[in-house]
């Protein structure tokens, strides 16, 4: 029976023991001449905030104590002139004057676990995990919104597949096949992918040096990964759909201009000159996926990397130029490609549609 009688009273102390285990415990200085700590006083005293939580009262009075209220300041670096009491600390927080005590006391409190009085020591070290935290987050953050190789590789891979350029070329060698022959044809190709190259180059870094003067906001992440989605349903529209409304190549209205200034150039260094001319035609066609890598680099990377990164990005681009080139020197017909061309041009788009979706959602999954 006194066992029974034993535990009952054990069972019937627990929740007083948790209670008294989960009072939050706080240091309050302040100054018995202080008026304003007479109305934090009060505040505590009329709304039972001294017997809800564990409040120890520290008198300032004494240069001692007043020396001890000196070093939670220093660990929070609160400046002289705003120093001062009422005071209130608790886990790794501080609120300072009457009013402030007043209307947050409760709210804060109850924020934090304020298992333990504080001490400076102990603040200070909450205050460094604090901060080591968000270092960490922000290092992960930067580090998944990097732009990695296969991001890359995949947005340049879209601008070399792309059909409009592919017509481009075909019709720029055959033209100076039929004049020149094969070896002029060769040297006609490589000048005119390295003219493309240097072109692109120069207005992608050009870009990048815009927007990293005018210094866009992080936000400006998510509004590359929008466009990439556009320029991925934008292309699986000419899989589906092709030739409705729009297709993502050289704008019909501007291809006999393209035609006839192609079949001007019977020279290597005609060639060269016209690529530059041509990277203006091909920019619409072009530009979505450079767009999107641009804006990645603009973000975060630095500048030797991206002249990197920049540079591997159109060889990428231009190397199936220097591909076909090669092929109709070894005497691959215009009227194969061209047929091979119009053949896999929708397989094109879902190819690059698919990769800028990708490319776009998982842009913005970094930020969700």
């Amino acid at each position: 029976m006194k066992k029974i009688i034993f535990i009952g009273l054990i069972f019937l102390a627990l929740p007083l023991i948790s209670f008294s285990q989960e009072k939050k415990k706080a240091i309050y200085f302040y100054a018995k001449t202080c008026s304003h700590c007479y109305r934090v006083n009060q505040y505590f005293s009329n709304n039972g905030i001294y017997d809800k939580y564990d409040i120890q009262k520290i008198d300032v009075s004494s240069p001692e104590k007043f020396n001890y209220l000196k070093q939670f300041f220093d660990v929070f670096g609160v400046k002289d002139e705003k120093r001062g009491y009422p005071v209130v600390f608790f886990d790794a927080k501080i609120i300072i004057g009457d009013q402030p005590i007043i209307d947050k006391f409760i709210e804060e409190i109850n924020s934090v676990d304020a298992a333990v009085f504080p001490t400076p020591e102990s603040i200070k070290k909450i205050l460094g995990e604090q901060s080591q935290k968000k270092e960490d987050v922000q290092n992960e953050k930067e580090r998944q919104l990097t732009v990695t190789i296969p991001v890359l590789l995949g947005a340049a891979l879209v601008d070399a597949i792309n059909p409009c350029a592919f017509a481009v070329l075909i019709l720029l060698v055959a033209t100076i096949i039929g004049a020149q022959g094969r070896k002029r044809a060769l040297f006609a190709g490589l000048l005119f992918s390295l003219s493309v190259f240097i072109s692109y180059f120069a207005m992608g870094f050009g870009l990048y040096s815009a927007i990293t003067t005018f210094n866009l906001p992080r936000i400006f992440s998510i509004v590359v990964g929008i466009i990439a989605i556009i320029v991925g349903l934008a292309n699986l529209k000419d899989f589906f759909w092709y030739g409705k409304f729009f297709v993502m190549e050289v704008p019909m209205s501007w291809r006999p201009k393209l035609q006839t200034l192609l079949k001007g150039i019977t020279s290597p260094a005609g060639a060269f000159g016209v690529g530059f001319l041509v990277s203006l035609f091909l920019l619409p066609c072009t530009s979505g996926p450079y767009l999107v890598i641009l804006g990645l680099l603009a973000e975060k990377t630095e500048l030797t990397k991206t002249i990197f990164l920049l540079l591997l990005y159109n060889l990428v681009f231009v190397l199936p130029m220097v591909i076909i080139t090669i092929a109709m020197f070894l005497g691959v017909r215009a009227k194969k490609l061209e047929e091979f061309r119009q053949r896999n041009i929708k397989v094109l788009h879902l190819i690059a549609g698919a990769i800028m979706l990708f490319i776009g959602m998982w842009l913005i999954y970094q930020w969700v």
